[in-house]
């Protein structure tokens, strides 16, 4: 979408939304279902090189791992392969250097800080720089889901762009990523805002690890109630019992029995919001809403064992070769190369 579409522009073209899920290590699931989108419009454009989703996508929104895929994709204008790198690498690194086990969090916040700050920085962006900017990267609006630590009604959204009311804080990139990802007893809280009035944030996951609502929201403020939806893409990180009881991993026996309880709670919350919006689009024609996630093979996955990404990657490549998956990614396609020629189109009458 070319920048007409502004809060302020009264532009009613189709929008093309993304929402990707909370997940841990098995959000990589997300980024290879992601792949095999883009690799489709590839092909079908005969385009050389696998397109950015930042291209088809006018905004993405992710909560826990997922918005810090969001901000990759979005906000930092990453591919997908590049992004598939910069978060096995990242994963390697923030879930192989765990506390002593009288600390309250399992892991180290200060190695959170340092590789979301490398992956800002190897994209030749400012560590410091904000989520935010008067010359953004990408014309794709990005925003990541956070909680406040004193109050749990509603997720905090911290934007690449601006709104006509409730506008948050402008934080940081790597402020935004941390308040996201701040699981609770994986990493401490943040504390983010002006000096004297800094607020504490942890997890979106806690209430909206599922950000489908929040995105469609998002683009009700910024299009227009009004405004006419081409696709909500909505990407999962596994179906539920994600946290396995019967046979618990080495791993999954050291989170105390509370998180656990609060983990598999969200994992059913996710599957509750997108079964939702699938009764509430099933009878719209054309199709628009598209929940994609990995129904077998991710349940005894647990959120931090980055030793186990082969097997998220094998087990979403097998649901992205299913007969049916394959038509709804073929139908997605259509619509995000539609969306595309059309902005082309309009590009193109600006010059004339």
């Amino acid at each position: 979408m070319s920048d007409a579409a502004s809060v302020d522009s009264g532009y009613s073209g189709p929008v093309r939304l993304l929402a990707l899920d909370g997940g841990g290590i098995r959000g990589l699931s997300g980024l290879v279902i992601l792949r095999e989108i883009m690799k489709r419009i590839e092909a079908e454009r005969g385009l050389g090189t696998t397109p950015r989703p930042c291209d088809y996508f006018d905004m993405i929104g992710g909560s826990g791992t997922g918005g810090l895929l969001a901000i990759m994709l979005g906000r930092l204008g990453m591919s997908v392969d590049e992004a598939i790198g910069a978060y096995v690498e990242f994963a390697k690194t923030v879930f192989s250097d765990r506390k002593w086990f009288f600390k309250n969090e399992t892991f180290k916040a200060t190695v959170l800080e340092r590789v979301i700050k490398k992956i800002i920085r190897d994209k030749e962006e400012d560590p410091e720089a904000r989520m935010k900017t008067d010359k953004p990267t990408t014309n794709c609006k990005t925003f990541v889901c956070a909680m406040s630590a004193v109050n749990l009604a509603a997720p905090r959204i911290f934007r690449s762009y601006d709104v006509k009311e409730n506008q948050t804080y402008n934080c940081k990139i790597w402020e935004a990523a941390r308040a996201t990802s701040a699981a609770s007893s994986f990493f401490k809280s943040i504390d983010i805002g002006q000096e004297g009035l800094k607020e504490r944030f942890i997890d979106g996951g806690l209430r909206c690890n599922n950000p489908v609502q929040q995105v469609r929201d998002e683009a009700h403020l910024v299009y227009g109630k009004g405004c006419e939806v081409a696709c909500i893409v909505s990407i999962g990180a596994g179906h539920p019992n994600v946290i396995a009881l019967r046979k618990p991993s080495a791993f999954q026996r050291i989170l105390p029995t509370g998180l656990i309880k609060v983990l598999e709670g969200i994992a059913a919350d996710c599957e509750s919001i997108a079964e939702g919006f699938e009764k509430e689009y099933t009878d719209k024609k054309p199709r628009v809403y598209f929940r994609l996630n990995v129904q077998q093979g991710l349940q005894n996955v647990s959120l931090a064992e980055w030793d186990k990404l082969s097997e998220v990657k094998t087990h979403t490549l097998q649901y992205t070769a299913e007969t049916k998956v394959g038509k709804h990614i073929d139908h997605l396609k259509e619509l995000l190369t539609a969306g595309a020629l059309l902005e082309s189109v309009t590009r193109d009458d600006e010059l004339i």
